[in-house]
């Protein structure tokens, strides 16, 4: 658990700047792709932490920071107007 702001903060900016599912407080409209973040960030507001992120953060390096974006292949190509019979 983070004794202040400060902590919190450090953490973030260890963990959540560097990773691609973060938003910044310029991206607020969107809705959040990580679920430790949202928590994290709802608890500035509450003043608590679930016990899932508590345990997150007892370590220095978050487990779920992804750095690079995953690329996806594209499915096949187009499909045919007509089948073959």
């Amino acid at each position: 658990m983070f004794s202040n702001a400060t902590e919190t903060m450090k953490w973030q900016d260890k963990n959540c700047a560097r990773c691609w599912k973060a938003i910044d407080g310029e991206e607020l409209d969107r809705h959040y792709r990580c679920r430790t973040q949202l928590h994290i960030d709802m608890g500035y507001v509450t003043g608590e932490l679930p016990k899932r992120v508590d345990a997150i953060t007892e370590k220095s390096d978050c487990p779920y920071r992804q750095e690079q974006r995953p690329v996806y292949k594209k499915h096949g190509g187009e499909m045919p107007l007509f089948e073959r019979i």
